[in-house]
């Protein structure tokens, strides 16, 4: 919980203390503050929605809420992996900001989290995590009254043997117990903020039947369901390096296994909300759906999330529902990052910011609301660009050296940044290998254009490595020397 410390580091304070107008929130005359559940679906690519156009019913449940909020089109994480991902939603830093990234495995105890803002603002703040990289001894607990970790409680059984799940059962059981626990006491009356973290569509894609079955592909052998539905490290960084590991047809069934764990999720996501609808506090919560990252399942010839920085890994799923102040069925198509949480959910509870420091260029942008005024500013975001960061993969090279030491990793000893600007992609790298994709054209990222544009590469670089350089930044990137 809250500890006695100096002023937090929230460097860009001063600026959303001006654009949250907290005097007219909660919104629509609401004098009582919302819940406020956040709920994270581990390796969650968003085009694997049903409400993101997919066209398997992979999530019928939280398509429900979609219709009733509003969804985020171009929702993107700031960084492809778990820990720097989930520290920038709760700090509303960027990793180069926040620093808590390959090479410094902690959410530092100077950084002010959402979950201590809501707790210094009155809300109790409870947790519930399935994978590690989000545990206690990365620093994410700062700021909950409790937090709970599957992995620790030998949690993950949907039925137990066969039938096991990465911990969403578990963490299911746990939430309906406190909320009955909530409702037989006088906390009752204080709002909460609840974060959940599912693992499932995490690899190995292992998902309790029905939903292991229910996107096979018809003649599938059993037996390579039953070997595929274990693979997982290090066989898919076999497969990235190029050094075999899969055969033909695999990759068509790991991508099923994982729509599978998507639909799972999904069936867990629908026993959430009918917890709290059969306690009448769905309508008083503000749910956020969303992702810390997506996946590769053999595009561009990766597997699981490391390494890269296209799209499948960095375009996440973003919806919020609030029908108390939000209106409904909305859809928005304009670009928004996950940090952008941040202000957002603040905004919403009336929780205004303390201990303004410093401004900062990369401040996040509260979310457009439809319905709801005071939350955003008119005019361009703070950021250059829709940027998502890459540090140097020091513990990534570190288990390729222990599992593969024949193979070179100085093609992967670098940092990556994805800089977005328009329809333009630069995926900027610290060892000058640069790549830019012109997404208006090529949306799926197949056609490398830089050597046939190296003035427009050479100019988006110095944009990239002055963002690293700005006087926020602590990254942990081998930038070239300043010109």
């Amino acid at each position: 919980m809250s500890r006695v410390r100096p002023a937090p580091v929230w460097p860009w304070a001063g600026r959303l203390a001006g654009l949250l107008l907290f005097s007219s929130l909660p919104a629509c005359g609401q004098s009582v503050r919302p819940n406020v559940l956040l709920v994270v679906i581990d390796t969650a690519r968003a085009d694997r929605f049903s409400f993101d156009g997919y066209a398997r019913q992979t999530t019928p449940e939280i398509a429900k809420l979609a219709r009733e909020g509003v969804v985020y089109e171009q929702a993107y994480t700031p960084a492809p992996w778990t820990l720097p991902a989930h520290a920038s939603l709760f700090t509303g830093l960027y990793p180069s900001s926040h620093g808590a990234d390959s090479g410094h495995l902690i959410l530092e105890d100077r950084l002010y989290t959402l979950a201590e803002a809501f707790h210094d603002g009155g809300y109790r703040t409870v947790a519930y995590a399935a994978n590690p990289w989000v545990g206690r001894q990365y620093g994410f607990g700062q700021g909950f009254d409790s937090y709970e970790e599957a992995w620790k409680a030998g949690s993950g059984v949907e039925g137990g043997g066969e039938n096991a799940d990465a911990g969403a059962s578990w963490l299911n059981s746990k939430v309906e117990r406190w909320l009955e626990w909530r409702e037989s006491k006088l906390a009752r009356d204080q709002p909460f903020f609840m974060f959940i973290n599912y693992l499932e569509p995490h690899i190995p894609y292992n998902p309790p039947e029905p939903e292991r079955s229910r996107f096979l592909a018809a003649g599938t052998e059993p037996a390579a369901v039953e070997r595929l539905r274990h693979f997982g490290h290090p066989q898919e960084l076999r497969y990235v390096l190029g050094l075999g590991g899969l055969r033909p047809g695999d990759l068509g069934i790991l991508s099923d296994l994982y729509d599978g764990e998507i639909a799972y999720v999904d069936r867990r996501v629908g026993e959430l909300a009918r917890f709290l609808r059969d306690r009448r506090l769905l309508d008083e919560t503000v749910v956020v759906i969303t992702s810390d990252h997506g996946e590769a399942i053999g595009q561009h010839g990766f597997l699981d999330h490391k390494l890269n920085v296209f799209d499948e890994l960095l375009r996440i799923p973003l919806i919020v529902r609030y029908p108390r102040a939000i209106s409904g069925g909305q859809r928005l198509a304009g670009p928004v990052m996950l940090q952008d949480l941040y202000p957002t959910l603040l905004g919403l509870a009336g929780i205004r910011p303390r201990g303004v420091q410093d401004d900062d260029p990369a401040a996040p942008e509260a979310l457009p609301l439809p319905g709801v005024t005071g939350l955003t500013r008119p005019g361009p975001r703070a950021a250059p660009a829709i940027i998502s960061e890459f540090a140097r993969p020091i513990q990534f090279l570190e288990i390729i050296h222990q599992y593969f030491p024949e193979t070179r990793i100085d093609p992967w000893d670098r940092a990556l940044v994805a800089y977005r600007v328009g329809g333009e992609k630069l995926h900027w790298a610290s060892n000058g290998r640069h790549r830019l994709y012109d997404l208006a054209r090529d949306p799926n990222e197949e056609n490398d254009l830089a050597g046939a544009r190296p003035e427009r590469v050479a100019t988006l670089a110095a944009q990239v490595e002055a963002w690293l350089r700005r006087p926020a930044a602590r990254p942990p990137l081998a930038l070239p020397p300043a010109h």
